[in-house]
């Protein structure tokens, strides 16, 4: 049924497309199509996804998926971990495309990017796309760590918004930070307050009292962050293992986390114990990922249990590909959320656009008769 439904959908396409389709009209019937098809239809266990950037390649992904001939098997991933890098995996351009295109990155990015505007009297977009120039660049130390914390928390409110959200967050270095502002341990602020802490200050700014976080006293540092316990288990990459409610709300661990060294090892041990089938990568590049699927089974030990479902947000761009122009990643890694099972809300993929539904194929039921035979009469005995 589901190769029926792609051919379908390629066929009912075909007959609405040609030489005479503009490319204006072609590009609303996609989105339109893609629109319906995501908010319009239910979602059963056996999916397949497509995704695409022009008709061409729409109708390549259809009619592959029609045409194909490998057996399918329903997949439905139920608990999914954040999984959030540490520093060192940021590049210039990171992010941008995502900036551009997604209102719900541009929302938290702007946000940070006014706080240490404020703080430091520089801007974090700036330093993040290029555009600063050669004093600025999200390698520097004083960067890094805000850097990568305003995008992990901006692709984790992305994830949010698609309706994605961990019932497992972990953490490397400055991405335990994020996970914790994922699993509302601390706001948005507070959280690029802690990350900015971590971080020494621009040069030109090191003797600028007013812009120094204030951590020659911890204590009043700490004062004005509220720290909550977490909405879902927190694995703390320094410890390896789910922390305990007291421990998530102690502000100290926070402010000393990111110089200790993770336990990857006990920390995948604490993923599979917890039954975690789904991890989705939060950060600028594919780190944490592989290395997770890389330890599932190391050592061997017999387990029956299948490594899980892996999908990164975003990845470096290579070769001639720019930062500005790689955007499909992150689309990539939805048509994989939703292959896994997981249950997404396709609406957050269309933020602040109008569309509309249209007619579309409708689902392929595959009808058989099953008759009831007539149970067989028995003749009744009688004595006298």
């Amino acid at each position: 049924a589901l190769r029926k439904l792609a051919g379908r959908y390629a066929s009912w396409f075909d007959e609405r497309t040609g030489e005479r389709t503009s490319s204006a009209a072609e590009e609303a019937m996609m989105a339109d199509m893609a629109w319906t098809a995501g908010v319009g239809r239910s979602h059963f266990h056996y999916r397949s996804a497509v995704v695409f950037h022009d008709a061409p390649s729409l109708r390549t992904g259809l009619k592959t998926i029609a045409e194909g001939n490998e057996p399918l098997e329903p997949v439905t991933a139920k608990k999914v971990a954040f999984v959030f890098a540490g520093e060192g995996s940021q590049w210039v351009g990171m992010g941008q495309a995502l900036y551009e295109s997604e209102p719900v990155v541009r929302a938290v990015l702007n946000r940070c990017d006014e706080l240490l505007r404020e703080q430091r009297g520089g801007s974090l977009l700036d330093v993040m796309f290029g555009r600063s120039g050669p004093g600025g660049d999200p390698d520097q130390p004083s960067w890094a760590h805000p850097a990568a914390y305003a995008l992990q928390c901006a692709l984790a409110a992305l994830w949010s918004s698609l309706g994605i959200r961990p019932r497992v967050v972990f953490g490397q270095g400055v991405g335990e930070l994020a996970a914790a502002q994922a699993a509302a341990v601390v706001s948005l602020e507070e959280g690029l307050r802690l990350a900015t802490a971590r971080s020494p200050l621009p040069a030109t700014r090191s003797r600028d009292k007013a812009a120094a976080p204030g951590l020659e006293n911890p204590d009043a540092f700490l004062r004005g962050i509220t720290f909550a316990p977490p909405l879902c288990a927190v694995v703390s990459g320094a410890m390896g293992r789910v922390m305990e409610p007291t421990e998530v709300t102690d502000g100290e661990y926070w402010l000393r986390q990111t110089n200790e060294p993770a336990l990857f090892g006990s920390c995948v041990r604490t993923l599979k114990r917890l039954g975690v089938d789904a991890m989705l990568e939060i950060g600028p590049d594919a780190i944490p990922g592989p290395k997770v699927v890389r330890s599932w089974f190391h050592p061997p030990g017999g387990e029956t249990t299948r490594a899980p479902v892996v999908l990164r947000s975003m990845r470096r761009p290579s070769g001639k590909e720019t930062a500005t122009a790689w955007d499909g990643c992150f689309v990539e890694a939805v048509a994989g959320a939703y292959e896994a099972g997981l249950p997404v809300s396709f609406a957050g993929l269309f933020a602040e656009e109008v569309r509309r539904r249209i007619s579309l194929p409708v689902y392929p039921f595959q009808r058989r008769r099953h008759w009831f035979k007539a149970p067989v009469q028995r003749g009744s005995t009688s004595s006298s």
